[in-house]
């Protein structure tokens, strides 16, 4: 017996039917995000957005040269550059940070929850900065959202006027610097030549000499210590001590004054367009998060309906069991009519219902095991077993019992079922003698069988026992009953106990000329399958064929229609 993979490889057909056995996965997937991302738009809070746009022409430390140096050009990649430093510069503390105090942010609602954050405006206040250069120009837009319009506006052109006088500030006290710097190095020459003159008239000990040399020095360390300024300051603006913030205000005021500087352009930066007040939110964007929420669910529910799919390994299909099943004889698919009929009825349904698709199912069954037996010429007795608990083997027993006895045959049903055996309470026989009986006591066969309502079937019910069953069922006494009841009958069939859970079944199935596997659909596990098949390999059993049970229409969709007519029929008789 071939033992296929436990995952077998699927194809197109397989995949539809995937989608449409997990339906409701998909559909609830669906339904759920959904609805969650469009009550969750329209709970959002309405952002509003209003932009600035400035101006950023390559950087010149010289206001007094700004024009000849802007003529110069920059590279792209160095402009570039630039303008990524100019807009971190933008979102730092000196200018988002001051405009979040300025306007005192911290105490609206949008941030008052999270005020106990360092630097709250760093985590928050930037997230809603967009700061995006403008391709193809060298103009950037300042963007700023907030529920309130007017705040967004007002926000974002502060931010753009704070940062175009940032910008001139630095690009004056950089001046200032450079020219206090050309200032000592003039001066330092001017020393190192007077100290050249002299020194051909007086000696290096002549007091002038010395002064000189001392002034030099210091003058050196004057330079030096500029230098390192400029060198170990990360933030120029930082820097700026009192004697340069009083020498940086007396130069804006002499820029603005002069004619000269007046007519030049003093700033690199400038603001083009102003900000004004959005009437609608751009957040957010409701039809769009609900067109995303629809392809989201939709997606998400087929990923999570092979997802489910893939993990559950269950038995859903007669094509899943014929792969696992390799040559192995597929029997038959019965139907699950739980909402159709009462569950004490579904276990004699062939004897009370002749126009159900069950009842159908089997007599197709009835075929093939009636089949199976004029090929093989010896088939008088059979075990029906599944491999675990739950799985409607006994529902399949006794339909299959009735079905073969309507075939004019003489059929005896056989309960070895020690622990959970039901055929008792199914044809009416509570407290009476049964099988443990005959094992265990002097009970003859004829004292423990019973007849039933349907022609051609008796029952022997599995009795009561104190002996371990397993002992029971392979001792000489069984073997008695075994070929008894094969000269009696033309076909005996055993109700048996799951044959993973203990070795009743094994025992059981091993003396007798064949056994039928009843698989549960969507419950029985291609694992559990293989084990079953093992163990039936294993007590060097005939395996019959497999039978399918409990599935619905729409897991064979080929018999739907062909079926149909069958509940039409069931509707009418019960009107």
């Amino acid at each position: 017996m071939e033992q296929p993979s436990i995952f077998p490889e699927k194809n197109i057909k397989d995949y539809f039917q995937i989608l449409s056995r997990r339906r409701w996965v998909i559909i609830s997937f669906f339904v759920i995000c959904t609805a969650v991302i469009t009550v969750g738009t329209f709970l959002m809070t309405p952002l509003y957005r209003s932009e600035v746009k400035i101006i950023i022409e390559g950087e010149n430390t010289n206001v007094r040269s700004a024009e000849e140096s802007a003529s110069a050009g920059t590279s792209i990649d160095i402009f570039e550059t630039y303008v990524t430093t100019q807009i971190e510069l933008i979102k730092s503390d000196t200018i988002a940070g001051k405009v979040y105090e300025e306007f005192s942010l911290k105490d609206t609602p949008r941030y008052r929850k999270k005020v106990g954050f360092e630097k709250i405006f760093t985590h928050y206040f930037s997230k809603d900065i967009y700061i995006e250069p403008v391709k193809g120009s060298r103009m950037i837009v300042i963007a700023f959202e907030y529920p309130d319009p007017k705040i967004a506006a007002d926000v974002a052109n502060r931010l753009a006027e704070v940062y175009v006088k940032d910008n001139l500030m630095r690009r004056a006290l950089v001046f200032i610097r450079n020219q206090r710097m050309a200032s000592l190095n003039d001066e330092f020459l001017r020393l190192q030549s007077k100290l050249d003159t002299l020194s051909n008239r007086f000696g290096p000990k002549h007091p002038e000499m010395i002064a000189l040399r001392n002034e030099i020095r210091t003058m050196a360390r004057r330079i030096e210590n500029e230098r390192a300024k400029e060198t170990n300051n990360a933030d120029i603006m930082e820097s700026v001590s009192m004697e340069d913030q009083a020498l940086l205000e007396d130069t804006l005021h002499k820029i603005q004054e002069s004619s000269v500087f007046s007519s030049s352009r003093t700033n690199n930066v400038g603001i083009v367009d102003y900000a004004y007040a959005s009437k609608d939110p751009v957040k957010p964007k409701k039809v769009l998060n609900i067109i995303l929420g629809v392809f989201v669910g939709l997606f998400g529910g087929f990923m999570l309906a092979f997802l489910v799919d893939y993990l559950d390994d269950t038995i859903k299909t007669d094509e899943d069991l014929k792969r696992h099943l390799g040559k192995v004889l597929f029997l038959g698919s019965v139907f699950s009519e739980r909402s159709a009929f009462q569950k004490k009825d579904l276990d004699r349904l062939v004897a009370l219902q002749l126009d159900s698709p069950s009842v159908e199912a089997y007599r197709l069954i009835r075929m093939n095991v009636l089949w199976y037996a004029t090929r093989e010429n010896s088939l008088k007795d059979f075990a029906v077993i599944s491999p675990g608990p739950g799985e409607g083997k006994t529902t399949v027993t006794s339909n299959l019992a009735i079905a073969i006895a309507q075939a004019n045959l003489k059929v005896l049903l056989v309960d070895t079922d020690f622990r959970r055996g039901r055929i008792h309470e199914i044809y009416g026989y509570e407290g009476g003698k049964g099988l443990g009986e005959y094992l265990t006591e002097s009970y003859s066969l004829d004292e423990v069988t019973r007849k039933t309502e349907t022609p051609n079937l008796s029952v022997v019910p599995c009795g009561k026992s104190v002996i371990d069953s397993a002992q029971l069922l392979s001792s000489q006494r069984m073997t008695e009953f075994i070929k008894e009841s094969r000269k009696r009958y033309d076909i005996v069939i055993y109700d048996t106990p799951p044959i993973t859970i203990i070795s009743d079944a094994s025992i059981m199935i091993s003396q007798l000329e064949g056994c039928l596997l009843n698989i549960r659909c969507g419950f029985t596990t291609a694992r559990v399958l293989n084990r079953a098949l093992t163990l039936i390999k294993e007590s060097k059993s005939k395996l019959i064929g497999v039978i399918l049970n409990d599935m619905t229409m729409s897991d064979k969709t080929s018999y739907t229609k062909y079926y149909k007519k069958y509940y039409n029929k069931l509707s009418v008789r019960r009107t």
